[in-house]
């Protein structure tokens, strides 16, 4: 738990809804804990000041005009959804709870518009009782920081809930929110990181042996119209958005969703990189080698190239650091893969 020490002592700054919670109200901390899901956080933070001038209660939400509601909460994600579930929230909270927010898990989560992440943001903030809240930050950084290897937010939470210390539970998300839209992003600035994450990061440092690939080989990259007439070897990031089965020759398994590199070549002497990378792109292409069925349903982000004929060594290089597919585009050679992997 080095890199959440770390991040305890070099951050300072809270996430939206842990700004909110300051005043510890059970139904501040809920109605904006909801507004706040796919919504960025300056405008959860603008909506929930302009809301709770109006609505400071279950009575002010069960009174005001759904119409009205509506527009207070705009531009929140999905605002229509959610202003709707507010009202449903609202009755239901007056019949059933006497205008007060539950304080277990098992009832917050039979509320209209919350799940796993809101109840287990308002048993922490609003009760401090004790819960792992994993919204998309959370997940994304504890799978590249290799603490769980997950799918999705809820499966991180149970692996989260085995292998985090309590000590940690509380303050995980707020931590990993606020490093998360600044530095570990989706699409991650790790030259604004901390040097001492760096130093211990996994994703870091995959990210790093890949820049040293690609310079070791010479590699250039080239955009998908400006591939040259040449002979060499190519790597191919490949973005896979939703983990899928896919069954390549006589063989199914199961690719989680991040990002592929490829390592491939064009020797022949009516192969080169234009025509063999082409292919590749072609929407209507044979499903002739392995790669192909990945690229059904992944899309190829970036294309390097070098003239250097370095296809096994580069896919040995790889496998020093990368996840790779066994037995994947490495019929006519002895490596055990050519397919190598990174996550999100």
């Amino acid at each position: 738990m080095e890199l959440v020490e770390i991040l305890l002592k070099k951050l300072n700054k809270n996430a939206v809804v842990t700004e909110i919670a300051k005043d510890k109200d059970p139904f501040k901390i809920l109605v904006s804990t909801i507004i706040s899901a796919r919504t960025k956080d300056e405008v959860t933070e603008e909506v929930s000041k302009r809301l709770f001038k109006e609505v400071k209660n279950v009575n002010d939400l069960l009174n005001i005009d759904e119409e009205k509601l509506t527009n207070l909460i705009y531009p929140a994600g999905f605002y229509k959804v959610k202003a709707k579930n507010l009202k449903k929230l609202a009755k239901i909270l007056k019949e059933n709870y006497n205008g007060k927010v539950p304080d277990s898990l098992e009832e917050l989560l039979k509320l209209p518009g919350v799940g796993r992440k809101t109840a287990n943001l308002v048993l922490t903030l609003a009760f401090n009782k004790d819960g792992i809240c994993v919204d998309t930050h959370v997940h994304r950084i504890c799978n590249r920081w290799e603490i769980v290897d997950t799918e999705t937010p809820e499966e991180t939470e149970f692996e989260l809930r085995k292998k985090l210390p309590k000590k940690y539970w509380k303050v995980i998300n707020n931590l990993l929110v606020v490093f998360g839209r600044e530095i570990c992003s989706p699409k991650p600035k790790c030259d604004k990181c901390f040097e001492e994450i760096k130093e211990k990061c996994p994703y870091y440092e995959k990210i790093k042996h890949f820049e040293n690939i690609l310079k070791k080989f010479n590699f250039k990259k080239v955009s998908k119209n400006n591939i040259p007439n040449e002979k060499g070897t190519y790597i191919l990031k490949i973005r896979l958005k939703e983990g899928k089965k896919i069954k390549f020759g006589k063989t199914e398994r199961f690719f989680k969703k991040g990002y592929y590199f490829y390592v491939g070549s064009a020797y022949g002497n009516s192969i080169n990189l234009k025509n063999r990378i082409e292919r590749h792109l072609k929407d209507d292409k044979k499903l002739h080698w392995h790669i192909d069925y990945l690229l059904k349903f992944g899309k190829v982000e970036e294309i390097y190239i070098t003239n250097e004929k370095v296809e096994c060594e580069v896919a040995n290089e790889f496998m020093k650091k990368f996840d790779f597919v066994e037995n994947f585009g490495c019929s006519d050679c002895r490596c055990k893969s050519h397919l190598f992997y990174l996550k999100p």
